[in-house]
């Protein structure tokens, strides 16, 4: 039975992959920005999870219903903020719960939908297609610094940044790493050319975060080989990661924090005002920082007099949604925030559970995703999608499932 099942869940898992990988470029496309795809495909996800669920129902872990419990919250804080801020539209509020939550339900997707032991037997297909996809990007980008398909007037480290496909670089360069991740599940040495090009993808990309996390990458995967260790404790990332901040408080101050020109600095000085004006709760949902605070013009942007400030004001709104933790803190308020960072802790705890390459992989991809939320609204993208819906699938590859206590909640079958 299993076997017969095999290649549908293969044939879904590389669909599924393949076109949230490419939804910004598939959207990018002359009237399909409507399509929505990534909403689309993760609201099927949904339906799938509750229907895998009752025809054959998997445990949790422990840390995975304190995660639903913890977002129950955060929804809960969300509504009574609104009730306080005054802030209305039914759509709007809806729009936002789902934006939030859609990443989880990649997540519980990928961790429930598919048999144990699937992530491990796509290893060789993951690795061909990280290779055919560096290979044909690196193929386009050749072809786009001879002749200009693709043009872009955008200028970084000096030179001219590369979208190709894309609607902006971001995308570039994060399918092109998570293509690199998939070649360093298996005999990474065996695929040098192809890190290589996608290196020479992400630089052309130039973004800081991708080139950042090439180092990174490249950090662990020696360890790895030198270390002789089947895995990495995370505690190792505490002493490397408080003297990355020493050393770059300036430049973190000066960005998000202090700045009174930096577009992003001011997106966050606004969302601590709101966070103490409706402390301990936010504003609530569609009020600040979110695509539906954007849609819906907030009160609280003429509140905060963003209307004098270049890209904050409602014909130009573009830096008003560049950030997932500023659209968080003022939305959820400290409360909120807390919540959050109890996530990111039972996640990092399930991930050092994991070893050898799977607990590499995830712990990347991971530490990928939580950077990009102070530049980005990374978790409500598709990217943020694709990050979880990985994630969720490592870790439902594994027979015996850490710390599943006494939990007794979708183990049996409904009768």
């Amino acid at each position: 039975m299993k076997r017969e099942k095999q290649p549908f869940a293969s044939f879904l898992f590389f669909t599924f992959l393949t076109l949230i990988l490419f939804a910004p470029a598939i959207e990018n496309i002359a009237y399909l920005p409507t399509l929505n795809l990534d909403n689309v495909i993760t609201f099927l996800c949904l339906i799938g999870i509750v229907l895998f669920q009752l025809k054959q129902p998997k445990a949790l872990m422990t840390q995975e219903y304190i995660i639903i419990g913890l977002m129950l919250i955060i929804i809960i804080l969300g509504l009574f903020g609104n009730m306080v801020s005054g802030i209305r539209g039914t759509s709007f509020i809806i729009l936002d719960i789902w934006s939030i939550s859609k990443c989880f339900v990649a997540y519980f997707f990928g961790r429930l939908a598919f048999q144990e032991g699937f992530f491990t037997s796509q290893t060789d297909r993951l690795v061909l297609y990280a290779k055919w996809v560096i290979g044909i990007l690196f193929l386009l980008l050749l072809v786009n610094l001879a002749y200009p398909i693709w043009p872009s007037t955008e200028f970084r480290f000096g030179i001219r940044t590369q979208y190709l496909l894309f609607p902006h670089a971001t995308y570039l360069s994060a399918t092109v790493f998570f293509c690199m991740l998939f070649l360093g599940l298996k005999n990474v040495r065996y695929h040098i050319p192809f890190l290589l090009m996608g290196s020479t993808l992400i630089f052309f990309a130039a973004r800081n975060k991708g080139l950042i996390f090439i180092a990174i990458y490249f950090f662990m995967l020696l360890f790895q080989h030198y270390a002789k260790k089947k895995s990495f404790k995370i505690s190792y990332l505490i002493l490397p990661g408080v003297a990355l901040i020493a050393m770059f408080w300036e430049v973190i101050d000066t960005r998000l924090l202090s700045s009174t020109t930096s577009a992003r600095s001011l997106l966050y000085q606004g969302a601590f005002k709101i966070a103490d004006m409706y402390a301990p709760f936010g504003a609530g949902f569609a009020s600040f920082g979110s695509g539906s605070s954007v849609k819906n013009y907030s009160s609280l942007y003429d509140t905060l007099r963003f209307y004098d400030y270049y890209g904050f004001t409602r014909e130009n709104p573009q830096y008003l949604n560049d950030s997932y933790v500023a659209m968080f803190l003022a939305q959820f308020g400290y409360i909120g925030v807390v919540c959050f960072g109890l996530i990111i802790v039972l996640f990092l705890l399930m991930i050092n559970r994991r070893s050898g390459s799977t607990q590499a992989f995830t712990l990347v991809l991971f530490l990928y995703a939580i950077t990009s939320l102070f530049t980005e609204l990374y978790l409500t993208t598709s990217l943020g999608i694709i990050t979880f819906f990985l994630i969720g699938i490592s870790f439902g590859n594994e027979k015996t499932k850490p710390a599943l206590g006494k939990d007794a909640l979708w183990k049996k079958p409904f009768h």
